[in-house]
């Protein structure tokens, strides 16, 4: 569970600043589906034509070609809807804004490192002249250098460089070996899954579910079931996904069903399965906390947690210390080991 600090995105993609006195956030949540394998296959092939309209478009706006222009023919061209093609769009715009507020970050911190290099290199050849771990660091140095040089361009002429698949996949191709492949071709299809293991659903408040791309109805056992809108490149229009559940969030996620919120949905394929991430905004509880009662403080240590209870004028009142060493344990396990003696305190 996260959500924006700084910022708020909501569910239609707009980033508004957050006020000072806003008490909403977006919260996304997870869960895993069950699908059949005819599922599978329909959620892999709107991955992968949807990933393949985000390197597109990608490369067609670096080219200084505008979106606007752009979205009537990818919609013909991809046989996409208009909220597919948006929601291509607004995941593109999140990556390259993150590249873009990091890269000063990555020029200071090449700047630190070549600094540091140069020092080290300055005393190795009074200490070690033409050694080869002298020669070695001037490479590095080198290196770093370089890279800061192309940096340092990238800002200038706002140029992004995104690989789509990680650049550590990409180099894998390069030693096969020492990355666990065996050949191109594994290297190769490992690099296409990886490419195209996700798409984005954008929602928006206005819309059936807050979601016309994906509408989430509850069925008679209490779970839900999304009717997911395909592109229209794919034979069926819809695909039901039954009994879905939240095991975190599931009361927010309901709640926004309820009160017409805005709710995006992701779905991602990792090694396991496919996982589903629901992003909506979430109106915190009202606070019902009353200074004159007094104030119960909790103390995380690495071994312990410690609570004590306080009166209205500071006053210790009571409290204890409970046993929380959770290194090595599952998430269960490490659950029980808090909250069993945590609840059995505040009684």
């Amino acid at each position: 569970m996260c959500y924006v600090g700084e910022e708020k995105t909501n569910c239609c993609g707009a980033e508004t600043p957050m006020s000072a006195h806003s008490e909403k956030r977006i919260f996304t949540y997870q869960t895993r589906v069950t699908l059949t394998p005819d599922q599978e296959r329909a959620l892999a092939d709107y991955a992968a034509l949807f990933c393949r309209v985000e390197r597109t478009l990608h490369a067609d706006l670096q080219s200084g070609k505008p979106a606007e222009l752009l979205k009537s023919e990818y919609l013909l061209r991809f046989a996409i809807t208009a909220r597919q093609f948006n929601a291509a769009k607004i995941q593109l715009q999140g990556k390259v804004k993150a590249i873009r507020e990091l890269l000063p970050l990555q020029i200071e911190d090449l700047k630190t490192k070549i600094k540091k290099a140069k020092k080290t290199i300055a005393k190795l050849v009074k200490r070690v002249p033409g050694s080869e771990i002298v020669h070695l660091k001037k490479r590095r140095l080198a290196g770093l250098e370089c890279r800061l040089k192309q940096r340092e361009a990238d800002r200038k002429s706002c140029r992004v460089r995104l690989c789509f698949g990680s650049r550590k996949l990409f180099h894998a191709q390069f030693d096969l070996q020492a990355n666990g492949l065996r050949s191109h071709e594994e290297w190769l299809a490992r690099w296409r899954e990886k490419r195209s293991n996700q798409f984005f659903v954008l929602g928006s408040k206005d819309e059936t579910g807050g979601c016309q791309g994906c509408v989430a109805t509850q069925a008679e056992d209490g779970s839900y079931t999304l009717r997911l809108r395909l592109p229209n490149a794919a034979g069926d229009k819809h695909l039901l996904i039954r009994g879905v559940r939240l095991e975190y969030g599931q009361e927010q996620w309901v709640d926004s069903l309820g009160c017409g919120r805005a709710i995006s949905y992701r779905f991602l394929r990792d090694k396991k399965s496919w996982r589903l991430f629901v992003s909506t905004e979430v109106v915190p509880a009202k606070r019902i906390t009353k200074k004159q009662r007094g104030a119960i403080g909790i103390d995380i240590n690495p071994d312990q947690l410690a609570l004590a209870e306080l009166d209205r004028s500071g006053n210790y009142i009571g409290g204890g210390a409970i046993p929380s060493v959770t290194y090595g344990k599952t998430r269960n396990q490490a659950n029980a080991i808090v909250s069993g003696p945590y609840s059995a305190l505040l009684k």
